[in-house]
């Protein structure tokens, strides 16, 4: 069935109608992109929904982003930007879109950002960063020196849901550098901030870091405990937190291992895991890949990249692994030796 009451007019004060077939299931006066994220929240726990109709009073580049990924398939605008247009025309031929009037291009800043991107993760990535709703915390190194990896005055800074990959050859002190931002060694001088703290002054939990070589405990713990470990004690549900972290690293199945007894590649995907569970607001990664076959690396690439289009942490990696250094648009950072 074709839904038409998406092109009825909208009730006053209203920016945003939606519909599954015929019905309205949602609607908001919000501005912005506000509306549709909001949306987004609300499909989460929308069961059975068939055909999605929108109407909008305004619709850009982002709004037609946001809608498709949403799986809206009809869509009426009040007003339209062509480069909307042309982003639903070029990539997605299965949405019927009407409109009342027409323009080259709204008016605003996102407009101008998504007008040479074609990717739809990287450009849903962009927009949830500028409407803040990432999980990720801002880090801020001053002129940072240790001894270790000769570093030497090293500055840079991220900002929430910001990623980076660290590369430069051996001995140029890149995991020093992980090892500084994580509080594990500390600077000989400069500072470095996280979440607008000093670095060791922030909430638990906020860091998650997974070293290259894991560190053997001295005491016996299955996987299921070390993944725990990044639990908060009063969290609910620990249990099945537990076992959905261990499922996004295809670990399941290793849950009542002793942890000593792993190989290196499945203690790196374990301690992944528990990095996971945690929920870090900021994950350090130190050649994550190093230690896994093939078909384990790609799994870690693809939780990277999902980890950028749903909690959205701020990540920082170090990496040789050609597979990570050519995800698109990260950020780099070269260690030289004379760093």
């Amino acid at each position: 069935m074709t839904p038409s009451a998406y092109r009825n007019p909208l009730e006053q004060n209203t920016t945003l109608a939606v519909f599954n077939d015929d019905e309205c299931i949602f609607t908001s006066e919000k501005k912005w992109l506000h509306p549709l994220f909001d949306l987004e929240s609300f499909l989460q726990n929308f069961e059975n929904h068939s055909v999605l109709s929108a109407h909008d009073t305004a619709i850009g580049k982002a709004a037609a982003v946001l809608m498709t990924r949403m799986g809206i398939t009809f869509i009426h605008a009040e007003l339209i930007s062509r480069l909307a247009l042309s982003y639903l025309e070029q990539f997605c031929p299965q949405v019927t879109v009407s409109y009342s009037h027409v323009v080259d291009r709204l008016m605003c800043a996102t407009e101008a950002q998504l007008e040479s991107l074609s990717d739809a993760d990287e450009m849903y990535y962009l927009l949830r960063k500028r409407a803040k709703l990432t999980q990720g915390v801002s880090l801020q190194l001053d002129h940072v020196s240790h001894p270790y990896g000769n570093l030497c005055d090293i500055s840079f800074s991220l900002s929430p849901g910001d990623r980076l990959m660290v590369t430069g050859e051996n001995g140029t002190g890149k995991t020093t550098l992980l090892s500084l931002i994580a509080g594990i060694l500390k600077p000989t001088s400069g500072r470095i901030f996280i979440d607008g703290r000093a670095a060791g002054k922030q909430k638990k939990r906020t860091v998650g870091f997974i070293p290259q070589f894991t560190v053997q405990p001295h005491f016996s713990l299955s996987v299921s405990e070390v993944v725990g470990l990044g639990l908060d004690v009063h969290t609910k549900n620990k249990a099945k937190e537990i076992e959905q972290a261990l499922e996004r690293t295809s670990s399941l199945h290793l849950a009542s291992r002793d942890f000593a007894t792993l190989s290196g590649g499945e203690k790196q995907k374990v301690s992944l895991s528990r990095c996971l569970a945690q929920h870090a607001k900021l994950l350090l990664l130190d050649e994550p890949t190093a230690s896994l076959d093939s078909e384990n690396k790609q799994m870690v690439v693809d939780i990277v990249r999902s980890l950028t289009l749903t909690e959205i942490p701020t990540i920082i990696i170090v990496t040789h692994d050609p597979e990570l250094t050519s995800l698109a648009r990260w950020n780099t950072f070269c260690l030289k030796e004379e760093t």
